[in-house]
């Protein structure tokens, strides 16, 4: 909005210091080609032209005042359009979750324009709110030494945000003999521990008030709450690393196992919240049924009301088209193979299925919205998992993967290689 602003605020200068050099008496000519010229000169500038009134030229222009559209790219106002469009579709892509989409397109942008600040601070702020805090880093450095026209507050604040990753970072790294001292702060639902490192009281209070938030949002989505104190336990990334790195076969930030321990960065933003969200649904899965199990309803739930805390309700189409992929190459993981954990899969095999998890449970709500609270509510009263599907959803676990797979096929009717049967 800036950069437009002052792009115009140019335009103006230069179209006043141009009435300002212009001499009084300016002719307009247009000769035998229909090309207009703009001269001080009393003489034709080419042969055959003929001066025109602007009544005239206008009756030339056929009506249009500005004449016809230069060709697009012969202008650098048309480089800049293009390139500030580029960048709003890859702000709007990551906010529809096609991240890697709004990532390959922010970091091209950087590269073929290292002068502009837009791509590399989006980029930035995208890389922070995953937890990726080198690359967010090193965009705000590329974009601090080399955004030579970059507004002053955006500078400022550049400046600040990247000296705040910086001692998120330092967090992350132990110090040979650092021992992990902790604080503890008590509510009416909460017990809460957490690194001395992250400072006062203060800061203990701060995250009792966002997990008291993260309980009254799933009391209205999922109707439970817990009916004992929790606890939970947040660790600098560095305290968790050792603690948990090889607890896991894949990276973690978090877990639930009858308490929630969750990595939390000093100054905590929207991520925290959604992170606790997720390891409270585990906590009120495992309340209501009594176990992890099934792994895949269990994640898939917390998965959804995760997504949901960051403001992606739905899957996004490059999600979705990633189900796809896995359908036709065949590797897509059978939901009965995820009941009793995900232990057996690393890697991208593992995101995948917590994919097929969170796709699983989009597909139950869209047919049936209050299905996840009433399965929940019914295995409360000592009904299994699979009696309380079928009862809320009419789906076995099985018919539900076939219904899922036609799902994934249908959103893509004009792919050709989408169509296929889903397997018995």
């Amino acid at each position: 909005m800036t950069s437009r602003l002052l792009r115009h605020l140019g335009l103006a200068l230069l179209f006043l210091c141009v009435a300002i050099i212009l001499p009084s008496e300016v002719s307009v000519w247009v000769d035998g080609q229909g090309n207009t010229w703009l001269t001080d000169s009393e003489h034709s500038p080419a042969a055959g032209a003929e001066r025109v009134t602007p009544e005239e030229l206008s009756i030339r222009w056929d009506g249009k005042v500005t004449g016809e559209p230069l060709p697009k790219g012969v202008r650098s106002g048309d480089d800049d359009d293009r390139y500030l469009s580029e960048v709003r579709t890859a702000r709007a892509d990551a906010q529809r979750g096609n991240m890697e989409l709004a990532l390959r397109a922010l970091r091209r942008l950087q590269r073929e324009h290292p002068a502009r600040p837009e791509a590399p601070l989006l980029l930035a702020q995208i890389e922070r709110h995953r937890g990726r805090y080198e690359p967010a880093r090193d965009a705000l450095d590329a974009v601090l030494s080399t955004a030579s026209h970059m507004p002053q507050a955006w500078r400022d604040a550049a400046e600040r945000e990247r000296a705040e990753i910086g001692e998120e970072l330092a967090l992350a790294k132990a110090k040979d003999g650092e021992t992990w001292q902790t604080r503890s702060v008590d509510s009416s639902h909460f017990r809460l521990t957490y690194d001395h490192q992250f400072a006062g009281r203060e800061y203990g209070e701060q995250v009792i008030d966002v997990l008291e938030q993260a309980r009254a949002a799933m009391l209205r989505t999922l109707g439970r709450e817990l009916r004992q104190p929790l606890e939970v336990q947040l660790y600098t990334r560095a305290h968790y690393l050792e603690a948990y790195q090889h607890r896991f076969g894949f990276a973690t930030v978090g877990f639930y196992d009858g308490a929630i321990h969750v990595v939390s960065a000093q100054r905590p933003r929207n991520e925290l919240y959604a992170l606790l969200v997720h390891e409270y649904v585990h906590a009120l899965f495992k309340d209501a049924v009594g176990s992890h199990q099934p792994f895949w309803l269990n994640e898939g739930i917390a998965v959804a009301e995760e997504e949901r805390a960051r403001g992606r309700p739905q899957l996004s189409r490059e999600e979705w088209r990633r189900l796809l992929d896995s359908l036709r190459e065949e590797s897509w993981i059978p939901l009965d193979s995820l009941v009793q954990g995900f232990s057996g899969v690393q890697g991208s095999r593992a995101l995948l299925a917590y994919l097929e998890s969170r796709a699983a449970i989009e597909h139950i709500t869209a047919a049936h919205p209050r299905a996840i609270a009433g399965l929940l509510d019914r295995c409360a009263t000592g009904e299994t998992w699979q009696a309380a599907l079928l009862a809320e959803t009419g789906w076995t676990p099985q018919s539900l993967e076939r219904s899922l797979q036609e799902d994934v096929r249908s959103r893509f009717p004009e792919d050709p290689l989408a169509a296929g049967s889903a397997p018995e």
